[in-house]
């Protein structure tokens, strides 16, 4: 795997959301599809999906204070539309009831706004249109994280206050956070740029930790991986035609291509019924369908397709839009778990569920928020085998402390103090609404 994981600004702008859907990874991109479109979203009213089902919401729970005024934001607003259709609505998995469809849009459009406006940004209209472009011919699958070109980098030289690594050469803004084993300690904070490193050279040895930008990936050097120090070096990223040889480190795949496990080549995306997915032999990843497809079934005899209510599913992108891949009923000893407590599941309407209320995180998911979600204990297994069940957690305004669950494309943010300082307190803050300098 890379030592060094580009910053991406959807990465931040779902930060929020994947923490709160308990992800633990390390690209952002494919989890923010699955995560904010599954277990972040929907207020009120209902909305019908392709397979004639309803994902329906019990109550509402956000008002218009808690949508972003973006007004009429130019080719800027545009860009920023174009970039929440191309990561949230082109592939499968349960859909948000409309007002709460467009209340999400808002705020993500209003942190595009943000990070295109932060000092060094290298996220421009152009660079958005330029990532729009490449998500729009790729897989829904995506566990490498997003494409290259979604890979924004700024202008700050290493050592400068960043929100963002997109605002710096190196792309990584270091000390905004720290983390523990249950997850971020304390809120989250100012950075500052790592330094840049150009291919070739040392990125990470010992305490030293640079980044390689957009066009390096920071590889663990041959014969140093038993030393005490090992060394990284930044590694130029190619991305290759069909038919060339992949690696998913540094030889990556153009867009609408992917990185074959049966070959080890670049090969054409597949159309609905496509032999798809792990191979015998890697490298590769799971996926390989053109979008919205997914690529369903057990590893070597998956096919590109998606499932109507009822179809075996193992994720929520194995589905038709508007229902959710609900799993079955807990297995016993030597059951191989592949979702929730089972081996598979099955494509279902979902519900919606407002803050306080049941849950269980499949067939009954929570407006924002986790299901079982901080503050409010572990999921309770029933005595049936069925899905465990939970509460959906309070939500904190913008600009209220963060004393439960700040709302999606929000984050409890100080803006002074060091990352995991013991007494440092934050309030939940739309991403970048507040500049670090």
């Amino acid at each position: 795997m890379p030592f060094e994981l580009t910053n991406s600004s959807l990465a931040r702008m779902s930060r929020a959301c994947i923490r709160d859907a308990a992800f633990v990874g390390v690209s952002c991109l494919s989890m923010a599809s699955a995560c904010c479109l599954v277990s972040c979203g929907g207020v009120v009213g209902s909305s019908t999906n392709t397979d004639g089902g309803q994902s329906t919401v019990t109550a509402g729970a956000f008002s218009a204070a808690d949508t972003p005024n973006v007004g009429d934001a130019g080719p800027a607003g545009s860009a920023c539309e174009h970039y929440y259709a191309a990561t949230y609505t082109r592939c499968g998995g349960p859909v948000l009831p409309a007002s709460e469809e467009a209340r999400q849009q808002a705020r993500f459009v209003k942190v595009c706004l943000n990070d295109i406006a932060l000092p060094g940004s290298g996220m421009t209209v152009a660079a958005i249109e330029a990532c729009v472009s490449a998500l729009d011919v790729s897989a829904c699958e995506l566990p490498d994280g997003p494409p290259v070109a979604c890979n924004f980098t700024g202008s700050l030289a290493g050592g400068a206050a960043c929100n963002e690594g997109l605002q710096c050469q190196s792309g990584q803004c270091q000390g905004t956070v720290a983390f523990s084993p249950e997850g971020p300690i304390g809120p989250y904070t100012c950075g500052t740029c790592a330094p840049f490193v150009q291919n070739g050279q040392v990125c990470a040895q010992g305490n030293f930790s640079g980044g390689c930008g957009s066009q390096g990936s920071c590889l663990l050097e041959a014969g140093t991986g038993s030393s005490t120090y090992p060394t990284y070096t930044c590694v130029p990223i190619s991305e290759g035609d069909a038919g060339a040889n992949c690696d998913e480190l540094s030889n990556l795949c153009q867009p609408g291509l992917y990185c074959a496990a049966q070959t080890g080549q670049c090969q054409e995306l597949g159309d609905a019924g496509a032999l798809c997915g792990e191979g015998a032999t890697p490298p590769g990843d799971p996926g390989g369908c053109m979008a919205p497809l997914s690529c369903i079934g057990d590893p070597g005899m998956a096919t590109c397709g998606l499932g109507a209510s009822g179809a075996f599913c193992l994720d929520d992108d194995d589905c038709a839009a508007g229902l959710g891949c609900v799993p079955g009923s807990c297995g016993g000893e030597g059951v191989v778990v592949r979702i929730g407590c089972s081996a598979s599941g099955t494509c279902q309407p979902v519900t919606w569920a407002s803050p306080g209320q049941g849950c269980d995180g499949y067939t009954t998911r929570c407006l924002v928020g986790s299901c079982g979600g901080s503050g409010f204990g572990v999921l309770v297994a029933p005595a049936d085998g069925g899905p465990a069940m939970g509460t959906c957690p309070t939500i904190a305004a913008d600009g209220q402390p963060c004393n439960s669950e700040c709302d999606v494309s929000a984050e409890c943010f100080s803006p002074t103090g060091k990352a995991g300082m013991s007494g440092l307190t934050g309030t939940c803050t739309l991403l970048d609404s507040v500049v670090c300098e």
